[in-house]
């Protein structure tokens, strides 16, 4: 698979765009968070991509806060939980006052535009020639969902703000459970592969067999 991050938002995030080999067109664009669309924009452009699908690990504003723009671009869809739908519109409802705050900065208001197409995040779909399943894993956002992408027998996982190397997302904003993400982590650590690249929605790129042996949230008496 062909892999390029992209760093967005003012919270540093992670956007990747994904296609199956460095020789195909089509490709996915993974969490698309505010102020990313002239840098998905110009990569696009400059490899000759052409995107087939918006996909989002979860509703924040710094991973969807663009997706209207970048689907009307294309028209193309959107898939996202549909747990965390509803913040696509009022992504201030997932955050704290201090996000919510820095989002009238960034767009001048508390509500962004709706995507025409979003559908829900659910089960197992291929796009662009890539095999894509998600895993639930609520805890971060009520509909927080790590990706897995299969293609010619690699696998990587996008894994959002629920696991990141060295620690996790945070619990506390609207929709942020600990509870809920103690499971998730526990699900997480014994359904994949020591050897699974994970790529977070911020920071660099891990494994699983990293986070067991390293990750303070993922040892047999976890924090």
């Amino acid at each position: 698979m062909l892999i390029q991050p992209i760093q967005v938002s003012p919270w540093q995030s992670n956007c990747y765009l994904v296609s199956p080999h460095e020789d195909t067109a089509e490709c996915i664009i993974v969490d698309p968070g505010i102020t990313a669309a002239e840098a998905v924009l110009a990569a696009v452009a400059e490899r000759g991509l052409h995107p087939v699908a918006l996909i989002a690990t979860h509703g924040h504003l710094d991973h969807v806060g663009d997706a209207h723009l970048l689907a009307a671009h294309w028209n193309i869809p959107l898939y996202l939980a549909k747990a965390d739908q509803h913040l696509l519109v009022r992504p201030g409802d997932g955050l704290g006052p201090q996000g919510g705050q820095l989002m009238r900065q960034l767009t001048g208001s508390d509500t962004l535009p709706p995507v025409a197409d979003v559908r829900d995040l659910e089960d197992p779909i291929t796009l662009a020639r890539i095999q894509v399943t998600p895993f639930p894993a609520p805890g971060h956002t009520s509909g927080s969902t790590l990706l897995e992408f299969t293609s010619a027998r690699t696998s990587v996982v996008f894994t959002g703000d629920v696991l990141f190397a060295g620690t996790i997302g945070r619990t506390d904003l609207p929709g942020g459970s600990m509870a809920e993400m103690r499971e998730s982590l526990r699900r997480i650590a014994t359904h994949f592969p020591a050897e699974t690249p994970l790529l977070p929605g911020h920071g660099q790129p891990t494994s699983i067999g990293q986070e067991l042996d390293s990750n303070p949230f993922l040892q047999p008496n976890p924090l």
